[in-house]
């Protein structure tokens, strides 16, 4: 199913972990980006482009806290190394790139609000339905072997 990046995002089944506090997480996430896509235009003030940028920047890294502590409690890295160094790597670059683009705008620099917000979508959407649906899995199932 592919996801035109120009339209809200609506919460989709496919897009659950199983996991009801990353679950939670992400439809912030994604009522953040939809709200930003809703309220940016190309004429935004940088104030309130930076603005919107700096909330999606300071969930997005409570989000990722979430998700690593699990990595980490869960031990998926442990169980899964490689993969949950993928994880953790694609948090890392995205939050590289979310920074890079605060500090454009803090700098002067317009970003297109299409460029932004199909990055941010493609980007979450994808990290969704890949990374984050393995961790999901992978802690179901630890939670079924466990009570057994």
């Amino acid at each position: 199913m592919s996801v035109d990046l120009m339209q809200p995002i609506a919460w989709r089944v496919d897009f659950s972990t199983g996991v009801g506090m990353i679950d939670d997480q992400h439809r912030v996430l994604i009522n953040m980006l939809n709200d930003a896509a809703t309220k940016l235009t190309d004429q935004s003030s940088l104030e309130e482009v930076g603005r919107i940028v700096q909330g999606l920047v300071n969930y997005t890294d409570y989000h990722f806290k979430t998700e690593e502590r699990a990595i980490s409690e869960q031990g998926y890295d442990t169980a899964r190394p490689v993969d949950a160094e993928a994880h953790i790597g694609q948090h890392r670059d995205f939050v590289d790139k979310v920074i890079a683009v605060r500090d454009r705008i803090r700098n002067g620099h317009r970003v297109p609000k299409d460029e932004l917000v199909a990055f941010l979508s493609s980007w979450l959407t994808t990290h969704i339905l890949h990374s984050d649906k393995a961790l999901g899995a992978f802690m179901l199932d630890r939670k079924m072997r466990e009570s057994r």
